[in-house]
């Protein structure tokens, strides 16, 4: 802004006078955390959730009014003193870009708490809250880590994401205090994406991740196209063994259900850093040969992939990749069940985590060990509530007439409809 001419000058004033109050009145209202998000929803998050959450609004709040507080201070000097009125207008558009960014963080956040909608989607919301914490907590125990709270909300779409503890938002200066993970509807019930995200916390934390992808590297060090195909994909591909370790083949079935639509399965976007949909589900496959043997529904799937989605229906510069992607298929399974964890000692995640905790017959063992306790105990929720996640997706894929069965008794058992035992 230039300077103003002399008779100008009380109109211009009284301009950023009307902005400024403006802006502040609209951000003294994020005071109320019921602005945004419901008394009710707030009261359902835990505190341990709630309450870092609310502390960190709090204060990017307080720094957004006190942004216009100065704001309005400079303004009132200016209006005696015209040669203040350029850094009183910057002073003004700097806050209002300060709202915008504080608007966005608590919108974020309020949608997050406010999907807690209904006393039902509440109970299973925050039974998943605790089994995201329980899933990190083996791993990160083990390498003096702490375990981040966890905010879990429901959305719309095909797929889960996290946006981890630790990480700036958009407001500057404010750090998410917990870990908000979406799950989305279709998979609420169903919910082995929890610990596909759990995962990507735990890699970031422990340093995982560059190692899977040398790791990946090694296996694939004798053919150079393979390697600059794969080694991208290492953080995805982490956050898919970390689930598959907590839930087995269940996992493997809820993720082809969202990377299966046909339009999309064979191919390769530029940049994307999840693998090829087609190649996703035969390393999921390739995972489950290796810890549970060469036949188990796992074959029938891959075979059924196959058969609705040939591998000719890709691309043909990709084509010949999926074909040597399959041949290496046992290899990389084992390249990335194994490899290594710094934060662990550089021993791998399948020392805290074992995978045939979740095999079908330990499944089959905890579901006859149970029976009907199994639903309704307290005891068996606090202790064996990832591995009744695993059961319930077990016996949903493998199952289909009786699908419908598993998914309102896993319901259920998420809302906490059944009375404790």
């Amino acid at each position: 802004m230039s300077q103003v001419a002399p008779l100008d000058h009380d109109l211009v004033v009284a301009d950023l006078e009307r902005q400024v109050a403006h802006w502040l009145a609209a951000s003294r209202t994020f005071r109320d955390a019921e602005e945004f998000a419901s008394l009710a929803a707030w009261k359902s998050v835990e505190r341990e959730t709630g309450a870092p959450l609310r502390k960190q609004l709090h204060a990017a709040v307080e720094e957004l009014i006190a942004l216009g507080d100065a704001s309005a201070a400079l303004i009132a000097k200016a209006r005696h003193s015209p040669a203040l009125v350029d850094e009183a207008a910057a002073s003004v558009q700097r806050f209002r870009r300060r709202y915008v960014q504080v608007d966005t963080t608590l919108d974020f956040l309020g949608d997050a708490v406010n999907s807690r909608t209904s006393p039902l989607l509440c109970a299973a919301l925050t039974t998943l809250d605790r089994l995201a914490v329980a899933s990190m907590a083996p791993v990160l125990a083990r390498a003096n880590k702490p375990v981040p709270r966890v905010l879990v909300y429901q959305d719309k779409g095909t797929g889960a994401s996290i946006l981890r503890a630790g990480v700036r938002l958009w407001a500057p200066g404010t750090v998410m205090p917990v870990a908000a993970i979406k799950i989305v509807r279709h998979n609420l019930y169903r919910p082995t994406s929890l610990f596909h995200e759990t995962g990507h916390q735990v890699a970031h934390l422990t340093g995982w991740v560059p190692s899977m992808r040398a790791s990946i590297a090694r296996a694939l060090a004798d053919d150079r196209q393979l390697q600059a195909m794969w080694t991208p994909w290492a953080s995805e591909i982490a956050a898919d063994v970390y689930a598959f370790l907590l839930t087995g083949y269940a996992s493997v079935a809820a993720l082809y259900d969202v990377v299966g639509d046909a339009e999309t399965i064979l191919r390769w976007p530029i940049g994307d850093p999840h693998p090829i949909g087609w190649l996703r589900t035969a390393l999921g496959c390739a995972f489950s040969r290796q810890c549970f043997g060469a036949s188990g529904p796992w074959v029938q799937l891959q075979r059924a992939m196959e058969a609705r989605h040939p591998a000719s229906g890709a691309d043909e510069s990709v084509q010949p990749l999926l074909a040597r992607s399959l041949e290496a298929m046992p290899r990389i399974a084992d390249a990335c069940l194994h490899a290594p964890v710094p934060a662990l000692g550089n021993r791998p995640m399948t020392d805290v985590l074992d995978p045939q905790r979740v095999s079908p017959k330990a499944l089959a063992e905890l579901e006859n060990s149970a029976v009907a306790a199994l639903w309704t105990s307290s005891h068996w929720r606090t202790t064996e509530g990832i591995r009744i996640v695993a059961l319930a997706g077990l016996r949903e894929a493998e199952q289909p007439a009786t699908a419908s069965l598993w998914i309102d008794r896993a319901r259920t058992w998420l809302t906490n409809e059944l009375k404790a035992a």
